[in-house]
């Protein structure tokens, strides 16, 4: 083999690792957020910004009544990516 083609060999196999880590990080916050014990969500802007919490922990009543939603739209978002980085794998 030439070095392009291990060049190129060597890239694909990083790029591969990075794709099973992120998926890795992806199939752990989805067992979190399948956890019936999750109780708020907490959304974190930039340092200035701050952060938008909602449920038990935050504000009581308020926005408990969305919280079951708003955890089955996160794990609907993160199986889709999940879903497309497996497919950029699968295609390596």
């Amino acid at each position: 083999m030439d070095e392009k083609t291990l060049e190129y060999m060597g890239a694909r196999v990083d790029k591969a690792r990075k794709l099973t880590k992120d998926i890795a990080t992806l199939n752990s916050y989805i067992s979190s957020l399948e956890n019936d014990n999750t109780k708020g969500v907490c959304f974190v802007g930039n340092y200035q910004e701050g952060y938008v919490k909602l449920g038990d922990y935050y504000d009581s009543k308020l926005t408990i009544p969305v919280i079951p939603e708003t955890i089955t739209a996160a794990i609907s978002a993160l199986v889709v990516r999940r879903d497309t980085l497996q497919a950029e794998l699968d295609a390596i």
